[in-house]
């Protein structure tokens, strides 16, 4: 084991390399030099393969280095009751509606009880949702459905330090996305735009840490991979904000000033947010105004899907405060198309008061 750890420690560098009596006495010293902690605390956990080692901020790593989160069991009956009502509003009103599940990181709640001992109940209330609302007739897809028909491993969708998906995985959700507004909706998006030859590839390896990897240590799961995606087709763009519009191309969805290289991890932006939703005019597409309902996923997505869609807004509903009227904003834009496109662990927030994301599901 000594020689394991002093292995280990290397990884630090010379000035990280704490011994146990440096840890007690920074640790007297409120926590000095923290991310030393976080660093050394991550070498001794992966020595002793601690997989529920955070299992208090509910936190696990699997076998092949995923951080995964479990779920609480939940009826479906709020989420169920608020989704019929609202579609019963934009029925009113000839306003469409579908409802997308973006899946997390396992799509098979036997996953904790194998690796860790644990239930988790986030796929089975996803099923018994979606069976309901398709039952009530909204239309629906399922993410998870179309990675098993593509025989696609979910792992390689999502970082393995932090809880969202891969920009690989937001244009692969956005095409399949595009889809179903054909489908359902008759829209008539050319899907082939979204065929990854139509795009240039910039490829980062072990650049950065994501949210969850920030918690459990670089020094245990290592750092994440990253690309970033664009079009290679000519985009024309009006951006809109409340104060004014600007005209741009896709290129002004992403801040590259995110991949700093020499930034401190535990310091640097997510990488994730690189993207950001921004409401827009697609000017090279004549069709479709659509709302999107959706959360941190849709930092990736919002961009593609413009592609396809001549104008889309977006909303994140735990942002609005109480005054805020999704219903009149909803008639006062003329929308013809709401998505809700939400990560499948939204479900059930509402048994909490306490959650971020407790009015996700609110539709009032």
């Amino acid at each position: 084991m000594a020689e394991y750890l002093k292995q280990d420690t290397a990884l630090l560098g010379d000035e990280d390399a704490l011994t146990v009596d440096a840890l007690e006495s920074e640790f007297t010293s409120s926590l000095w030099n923290r991310k030393k902690l976080i660093n050394f605390n991550g070498i001794m956990a992966r020595l002793l393969n601690m997989q529920g080692f955070y299992s208090d901020i509910n936190l696990y790593v699997t076998d092949n280095m995923y951080i995964v989160s479990a779920s609480d069991y939940t009826t479906t009956d709020y989420e169920f009751n608020e989704i019929v009502a609202f579609k019963e509003f934009l029925d009113q009103h000839e306003i469409n509606l579908l409802y997308i599940n973006e899946p997390t990181k396992y799509i098979d709640d036997d996953l904790f009880r194998e690796q860790f001992g644990v239930e988790t109940y986030s796929n089975q209330n996803m099923d018994m949702f979606i069976s309901r609302i398709k039952e009530a007739g909204i239309a629906t897809i399922d993410l998870r459905d179309s990675i098993e028909e593509e025989n696609l491993d979910v792992c390689d969708l999502f970082y393995r330090t932090d809880h969202h998906w891969t920009t690989e995985a937001g244009l692969w959700a956005a095409q399949v996305i595009a889809d179903g507004l054909n489908e359902y909706f008759n829209y008539h998006i050319d899907t082939s735009i979204y065929d990854e030859s139509n795009f240039t590839l910039t490829e980062w390896t072990e650049c950065w840490l994501g949210e969850q990897g920030k918690k459990v240590a670089e020094t245990y799961v290592g750092l994440d991979d990253y690309t970033e995606i664009k079009p290679i087709f000519t985009t024309n763009y009006t951006f809109k904000n409340s104060k004014d519009s600007y005209e741009g191309t896709f290129d002004d969805f992403i801040n590259e000033d995110v991949y700093n290289l020499d930034n401190d991890v535990y310091e640097n932006s997510s990488w994730h947010y690189s993207y950001q939703r921004i409401d827009c005019i697609n000017n090279d597409v004549e069709f479709g105004k659509v709302l999107i309902l959706g959360d941190s996923y849709d930092q990736i997505t919002v961009p593609f899907i413009s592609l396809g869609v001549h104008e889309v807004d977006s909303l994140v509903l735990r942002a609005c405060d109480d005054s805020f009227d999704l219903r009149n904003y909803i008639l006062e834009n003329g929308y013809d198309t709401v998505l809700i496109c939400y990560a499948q662990f939204m479900l059930g927030a509402h048994d909490d008061p306490n959650s971020s994301n407790y009015r996700m599901f609110t539709f009032e």
